[in-house]
């Protein structure tokens, strides 16, 4: 038996008869040819396919000869994967890979950090909880050593969490003296700002620095004067680094000395 490793893939047959004239090669795929020197046959499907010679020699007797399965060809395989997330937040970064390769019995996966790699069928990996796009790939071998390659994509991406207080107090102590939205990650910190409005809607502090917060003043032309004790409305707008999209949150504050 002659083992091939993939397709199209091209044989020659040749003749070892003494004497002949006239040689028929007949394939059990359907496929005739003749010659009795060498003879190309390309086969395009896998499969194991019997081979019959029938020779004519010079006295004009004819003779055959099958060979059964002489020929084995191999369907490449098909390397395909279905991960159950192509995108994860840091919170969670652990992602199933579904192999549905076909034609294939060995796997060797790597996933685009460090050295992590995988020769399971079905590997489950937990992605490094650092932003970022890994890139993942899946080269898959039939048994006679053919291989395909899948590819994807896998986004780690920072969770939006941040944190609003609804109370703070300017006074003497130190304590809490800061009105300071309290962002931990998924946003863009140099596309931020923060308004303070008072009860009739006027607009008393703004920053646009996510590290400045309200110390409870207002002030303007130099002059910095305290606020009352209230409820006063604050409005944040900010990027999220996930959709690079604005958002915009309103609330109050109460100020309390």
């Amino acid at each position: 038996m002659l083992g091939l490793h993939q397709l199209p893939q091209t044989v020659t047959l040749t003749n070892s008869t003494p004497n002949s004239q006239n040689c028929v090669w007949t394939i059990s795929n359907g496929t005739t040819v003749t010659g009795c020197g060498a003879v190309p046959v390309t086969f395009t499907q896998g499969g194991c396919y019997d081979v019959t010679l029938t020779t004519t020699n010079t006295d004009g007797c004819t003779s055959s000869f099958t060979a059964n399965n002489l020929i084995c060809v191999e369907d490449s395989p098909n390397a395909s994967f279905n991960p159950s997330e192509n995108q994860v937040s840091t919170l969670n970064t652990e992602v199933f890979f579904e192999n549905t390769t076909t034609g294939a019995n060995v796997y060797n996966w790597t996933f685009g950090f460090d050295d992590a790699a995988s020769t399971e069928e079905n590997p489950l990996i937990v992605f490094p909880q650092d932003e970022g796009y890994y890139n993942v790939t899946l080269i898959a071998y039939s048994p006679f050593g053919c291989s395909d390659t899948a590819n994807t994509t896998i986004q780690v991406y920072e969770e939006l969490i941040y944190y609003v207080p609804n109370t703070f107090t300017p006074d003497d102590d130190s304590f809490n003296p800061i009105f300071q939205p309290v962002f931990t990650s998924g946003f863009d910190p140099y596309d931020y700002s923060l308004y303070i409005f008072n009860r009739w809607g006027e607009l008393i502090f703004e920053s646009h620095d996510a590290t400045v917060g309200w110390d409870g003043t207002y002030g303007s032309n130099g002059e910095i004067e305290m606020c009352q004790d209230g409820t006063y409305t604050w409005k944040i707008e900010f990027k999220v680094t996930r959709w690079d999209e604005r958002k915009q949150a309103v609330g109050h504050v109460n100020l309390l000395r």
